[in-house]
């Protein structure tokens, strides 16, 4: 038994790959900058043909920050594991002209409201290549557990009439995670690094997208008119992609 775990030991142990300073474990600083997918709207009412006491949405930013750590597995394979911060908006523009309400004018305005945090684990293969000893680029897969914290978001436009009354023209709420639910979700990841000199540093630039159909808030809204008051839902999903910049440092001197 004491030969079986020897030869063990010297065939695995001879077999490991020998990793250069180039290849050693490394951590890693990302911001990524971006735009996230426009609220779904889905209205208890047909569109008006002018478009006459509505509520559209569309493309908000989003920003993520992330420290990794990245481990090497062979030559050109990368395994890695990492803590990140989200920060995602969304977007509303609701209008209501003067022929829906009695107040004489039109009404509009839009709104981008970044309330929508969460914070997440992220694992993910690497692939890693060298065009020479300065630059190189990765293309990586990876899997985001995500926890968004549960919120409550309140939107109104009001106008200002007469005796300085104000009448509410409309309304929205959004609740974040109302079911506290832990969020899964792939990421894809192409970039591009550069060593700075003989240092550890490297830079690096590509981009990032997530993908996902999970539904991070949820909420209704109501226009009001003279005669009629229009509702629906709202639902934003986790879906993002955007430019991912950052800072690379190898723990093992080159």
């Amino acid at each position: 038994m004491r030969l079986f775990f020897s030869l063990i030991l010297f065939f695995g142990v001879g077999t490991l790959p020998q990793l250069s300073a180039q290849q050693s474990s490394s951590l890693e600083l990302h911001l990524l900058a971006g735009r996230s997918d426009a609220v779904w709207i889905e209205r208890d009412y047909s569109m008006p043909i002018l478009e006459s006491g509505v509520v559209n949405s569309g493309a908000s930013p989003t920003f993520e920050f992330q420290l990794r750590h990245a481990l090497p597995l062979s030559e050109h394979w990368r395994w890695v594991n990492g803590l990140v911060f989200g920060v995602d908006s969304y977007k509303l523009n609701p209008y209501v002209d003067k022929d829906f309400n009695r107040f004489g004018s039109d009404n509009s305005d839009y709104f981008i409201n970044a309330g929508i945090y969460h914070f997440a684990l992220l694992t993910a293969m690497r692939y890693d290549r060298s065009f020479n000893e300065k630059h190189g680029f990765w293309v990586q897969l990876g899997l985001q557990a995500a926890y968004f914290v549960r919120g409550y978001i309140d939107i109104e436009l009001a106008a200002l009439v007469g005796n300085g009354q104000v009448e509410e023209l409309f309304h929205s709420e959004l609740i974040i995670n109302d079911a506290n639910d832990i969020a899964f979700a792939p990421e894809i990841q192409l970039a591009y690094r550069r060593t700075l000199g003989q240092s550890r540093w490297k830079l690096f630039l590509g981009t990032s997208v997530v993908v996902s159909r999970f539904e991070s808030a949820q909420g209704t809204f109501q226009i009001f008119g003279d005669n009629e008051v229009r509702s629906g839902i709202m639902q934003k999903r986790w879906l993002k992609a955007g430019l991912n910049l950052g800072a690379q440092y190898a723990l093992a001197k080159p």
